[in-house]
Formats: structure tokens, C-alpha cells, sequence
């Protein structure tokens, strides 16, 4: 019998998007109580040797539980040719591998292939808050040492053996911040600190008893992470330990001296689960997930051995796990980096995978940047999206901030800024959000960064570093195009009526750059993160981001208090005039 078929909201719409007619990609899910969960799709090109193998690769970099489940076909017909049967063969998920058929109207059908003929089965669209709902992720670390030659066959055997020994039950594992321990070995799984009936989501529950799992709110940028520690056992074998002493002095006597690598592994990765999943089932996902990044270890490592100049070890860059959560995707990808690696030798490999995930190519999605953060250092990331959702209405655009950024305000950083600093926080802000989305190193400037920046260019007197005078939208303008090289435009009003016939160009801006835009008048300044629009009234509402709040970062406080919150036309002086500084993006992987 074939299992119940769901599919990832992100999954119909990311397809809906793919502009070919004659295609062939895979899919990728999850099993979970009888039902198959599709996840994601790669497209793939066969051209070459290399390439045909490059689902497998991929895999490696989806997060441990989500295995190859199928092939998505462009086209009108339903036929298997010798792609489509070499991808199936690969699929051990389910044996009734899928397959989707999209034609040129983008109508989609889905089939089972049971007993080697097609059956097709309707499918359940899998909405993103359920997706959150139901599914959480375990992160696993640790760090494991590497001691071998500087030679290809020398890291593959020692990251073989490494594996070998995580699959053979040399490993236990510890969830953080619990009496919980998991091990032994796949079919005998040893636990501690709780009930053997005991699921991963209660866990979770228990661990944040304050927040019922009832009140969260359940989306993208709130996914749930359970932390794991991955823990070796010390116990030595004398004998072998003896044997191994004997072959190293053999090796020494008949063979010239090697260079070799000696290196600390960090392993970083991640596991897609249900949160009904047993504990004690969560053994053989952390075996698998370790496994999998000790993989992805291996391929950048063997990589870099094959270049020029690294045969001899000299040169080898520690591979450094960045984990990114592109909000058109809906799961994690993960990418290990040797370190120090620019991102401009990057860039070929990063628009491989765009084009491998049906990604547009003219904003940056896997810079370093990009990369999924848990913690911000201390600042709130986002809070607008702890907001009730707004009531759709005809006739009314609303155009948001698109991606992450921090919130920046008066009396951060132990720094004193009440009372002028607003354009300085508001600048911060958006100068995170270029840093978050990837076009951006470069930290996010202080005050008297920002103070010197404006010296240099001739805009102001050396007096103007230390002091407590104001800068407006011009200066913040100047500041972003020196530090970062980002063009703004400016938009002036002469009274805050006024202000509301830019109105449609606020919503463009949106649309199109997605970064926050700072405005000032008199002696204030605002951080504008959205815009409600009707075009037949011409009725108009502003989502703020306030500088001058000077509390803790407590989200409720800081919605509550309407730190950060809608704003009607109203909130602007009628009389007062206005600069808006529209930070501008360009075409960028």
C-alpha cells in the first residue's frame, strides 16, 4: 500500500516559478507516521559524469531524516526514461517511489509507481505553520580530532574509520541543558534522564515550560532547535592498542616520512524530525546526521588536496559549517567553507546551487552572511513579526521588509546616546540588514565610526567626532554608499501630508530592494519597515521601527508599548518636512 502524500507548501510554489518545458529534477522528503512529506527539489543537469551524480551530493547538505523520494518531470507526458530509472533506483525512503508531472499550464499531478506501474494519488498541501508546527530540528556538535597523511586516500580512511566508529556504538549522545543521554547501539538503544515512551516534543515542551506549545506562534523564523552533544567513550583496548604501535613502527622502518594533517573537526549538523518521534528513535537520526556532515567534511577536504600548491597538507583551510534557512526553501541547507576563503572564489559554486534549487540569481542566498543565526548578540531580530497578522482587505497592498535585520536603539552597547541618536540606531539597523542578507563582512558601525566616516569624506569637521550633534537621511545616505558601497535614493516631502502621495513608490521599493528605509523630520528619525496601501482611497499605513525606545530587549514590551507597530498617516507632523532614505540593492550571488 502507498503512503498518504504531502507536499510542502514552499515545494508547489518554488515549482510554480520554474520557467522550462522539458526538464527532469528530484524530489526530496521525509516519512512520518505513514504518510511521505516532500521537502524540497533539486533540478539536475546529466550532461557530464560529475553532474550525474549531483542528488547525492546535495543530499549531503539537506539536514539528516530527508532522503531522495522521488523525480518532478517537466513535460506532458509520463514516461521513465534511463534518468528518470537510475534516479528511482536510488530511492530507499519508500518502495513506492513519486513522481510529479508539471505541463506547460502548470497543472501538477503526482504518481506512486506500485508494482512498476503508475498510480496517481492526490496529495495534501502542506501549509508553512504546520510544517513548524509539527517539525523540529536537532543540533548536533561536537568536535572530533583529524590525524592522518596530507594524501586523499589518507583523509578518506581516517573519516571512513570515524564513521565506523559513530555507526558502531562507540558514541553516546547528551541533550543539552538535560539529564537525557542516549546509547549503545541501532538495535539496542540505551536511554537515560526519562520515560522510553518519551517523544522528542515533549522534551522540548518540558524544557520551556513558560511557553506551552499551544502559544507559539509557529513559523519560519521561529523554528525550534534541540541541542545535542555528541559524546566518544574513553575505554582503551590494550591489545589494540598495542597492534597499533606495532604497525606504526612498521610503517616508520619501510616507508619515507609523510607529511600529514593534524586538524580539530567541528561537527555542526542538523535533523529535520517529527516531533512525535520517540526518543529513543532519535539514536540511529544523530548517528545518520553525524555521519552526514563527517561526508561533507571529507568532499571540501579531499577539494582542497586536489588543488595546486595543498598536496603536501601545506595550506589546508579547516572547513568551517554555515547553515541557511532561505525563506523561498523552507528547510536548511547546509555549506561547509574552508576558512578564510573569500566569497568572490565562491561565487561559481554558489550559482550552481541556485540553479540547482530553482533560486533567482539576483540576491545573494548562501554568502556567509546569509547564514541562519539562533542568537544576535543581544538584539531582537525581526520584532515586527511577533505582531498580530493584519486583516486582508480589498483594494489594499501591503509591501514589508523583506529578509532579517537587528533592532537598534537608544542606550544600546552600554552607550548613551538618549536624546540624538535616533538616525545613528536607525542606520544601524539598516546597515544589519545589508549584513544579514549576505551583501556585507563589513560589522555594523558605532556612532563614532559612523562620526569618522562622515569626517573622511569631507561632509563634516574634525569637532564633529565625540560629539552628540545629529545626522539625517543625507548623511546616513553618504555613510552606506562609503561603507558599503550601497546607492540610496532620496525622496523629499515637504509636509508630512505630502509625504502620503509617495506612497505607491514606498510599496515599489519593497517590492523590489525589500530593505528598511530611514526617515527623518525636524529633529526625529524613524526606521520604516512596511506600508499599507489602498489605492482607491489612497488611505495609507506605516509599520515603524521606533530608535528612541530605551528599555530591555523584551518583544513584548516593545510591541505592547508600540515600539513597533503600524502607524496611520496621522503619526507623521502635517506641516513637518520630511527626508526618506531608500537604501537600493543590485544583483548579487
Amino acid at each position: 500500500m502507498s503512503p498518504r502524500l504531502k507536499i510542502s507548501s514552499y515545494v508547489i510554489e518554488r515549482l510554480s516559478k520554474i520557467d522550462t518545458t522539458e526538464s527532469t529534477g528530484c524530489l526530496y522528503g521525509l516519512m512520518y507516521d505513514g504518510t511521505l512529506l516532500v521537502v524540497g527539489f533539486s533540478l539536475e543537469s546529466f550532461e557530464t559524469e560529475t553532474e550525474k551524480n549531483s542528488y547525492s551530493q546535495l543530499l549531503l547538505n539537506f539536514p539528516a531524516e530527508i532522503e531522495l523520494c522521488g523525480v518532478v518531470k517537466f513535460g506532458e507526458t509520463l514516461t521513465t526514461d534511463s534518468t528518470t530509472k537510475e534516479i528511482l533506483q536510488d530511492v530507499d525512503i519508500t518502495d513506492n517511489p513519486l513522481i510529479i508531472i508539471i505541463n506547460r499550464e502548470k497543472d501538477m499531478k503526482a504518481h506512486f509507481i506500485v508494482h512498476d506501474k503508475f498510480e496517481e494519488t492526490k496529495y495534501e498541501v502542506f501549509s508553512p505553520e504546520e510544517l513548524w508546527k509539527q517539525f523540529l530540528h536537532v543540533r548536533l556538535n561536537t568536535v572530533l580530532p583529524l590525524r592522518c597523511e596530507a594524501t586523499i586516500a589518507g583523509v578518506k580512511n581516517s573519516l571512513q574509520n570515524k564513521r565506523k566508529k559513530i555507526a558502531s556504538g562507540q558514541v553516546s549522545f547528551h541533550i543539552d541543558s538535560t539529564q537525557v543521554y542516549l546509547f549503545g547501539v541501532a538495535s539496542d538503544v540505551g536511554l537515560t534522564g526519562t520515560s522510553t515512551e518519551a517523544t522528542v516534543g515533549e522534551l522540548v515542551d518540558s524544557m520551556s515550560p513558560e511557553q506551552p506549545s499551544k502559544k507559539k506562534k509557529y513559523n519560519i523564523n521561529n523554528a525550534e532547535i534541540l541541542p545535542v552533544s555528541l559524546i566518544l567513550k574513553v575505554t582503551k583496548d590494550i591489545l589494540s592498542d598495542k597492534l597499533v604501535k606495532t604497525a606504526v613502527k612498521m610503517m616508520t622502518t619501510q616507508r619515507k616520512p609523510a607529511f600529514y594533517i593534524s586538524m580539530p573537526l567541528r561537527i555542526d549538523t542538523l535533523a529535520m524530525i517529527h516531533r512525535n518521534t520517540k526518543l529513543l528513535d532519535l539514536y540511529i537520526v544523530l548517528v545518520e546526521a553525524a555521519c552526514r556532515s563527517l561526508r561533507l567534511m571529507e568532499s571540501v577536504l579531499i577539494e582542497q588536496l586536489g588543488q595546486e600548491g595543498i598536496g603536501d597538507g601545506g595550506g589546508l583551510r579547516l572547513p568551517e559549517t554555515f547553515h541557511y534557512l532561505p525563506p523561498e526553501i523552507g528547510h536548511f541547507i547546509t555549506r561547509l567553507i574552508p576558512k578564510g576563503k573569500s566569497e568572490d572564489c565562491m561565487q561559481k559554486e554558489r550559482r550552481t546551487l541556485h540553479e540547482q534549487l530553482g533560486l533567482p540569481l539576483h540576491r545573494p542566498v548562501f554568502r556567509r552572511g546569509n547564514a541562519f543565526i539562533d542568537k544576535s548578540g543581544g538584539y531582537l531580530v525581526n520584532p515586527h513579526e511577533a505582531m498580530p497578522i493584519q486583516a486582508s482587505k480589498s483594494d489594499v497592498t501591503v509591501a514589508l521588509v523583506r529578509g532579517r535585520y537587528a533592532y537598534h536603539h537608544y542606550m544600546q552597547d552600554n552607550f548613551n546616546d538618549d536624546g540624538w541618536g535616533c538616525a545613528y540606531r536607525s542606520m544601524q539597523t539598516i546597515f544589519s540588514w545589508f549584513r544579514y542578507q549576505g551583501y556585507t563582512d563589513v560589522e555594523v558601525p558605532t556612532h563614532k565610526e559612523i562620526q569618522q566616516c562622515l569626517v573622511k569624506i569631507g561632509d563634516k569637521q574634525s569637532t564633529f567626532i565625540g560629539s552628540k550633534q545629529w545626522i539625517g537621511s543625507t548623511e546616513v545616505m553618504f555613510c552606506l554608499e562609503t561603507l558599503l558601497g550601497v546607492q540610496s535614493r532620496i525622496i523629499f516631502a515637504n509636509t508630512g501630508t505630502e509625504l502620503q502621495s509617495y506612497a505607491p513608490e514606498l510599496v515599489h521599493h519593497f517590492q523590489t530592494h525589500g530593505s528598511p528605509i530611514m526617515i527623518g523630520g525636524g529633529v526625529l528619525a524613524h526606521t520604516i519597515l512596511g506600508i499599507e496601501y489602498n489605492s482607491i482611497t489612497n488611505e495609507t499605513r506605516y509599520l515603524i521601527l521606533d530608535p528612541h525606545y530605551t528599555g530591555a530587549e523584551d518583544i513584548t514590551t516593545v510591541i505592547n508599548k508600540g515600539w513597533c507597530g503600524w502607524k496611520s498617516s496621522d503619526f507623521w507632523n502635517k506641516t513637518a518636512h520630511y527626508n526618506l532614505c531608500l537604501p537600493q540593492t543590485r544583483p548579487a550571488i
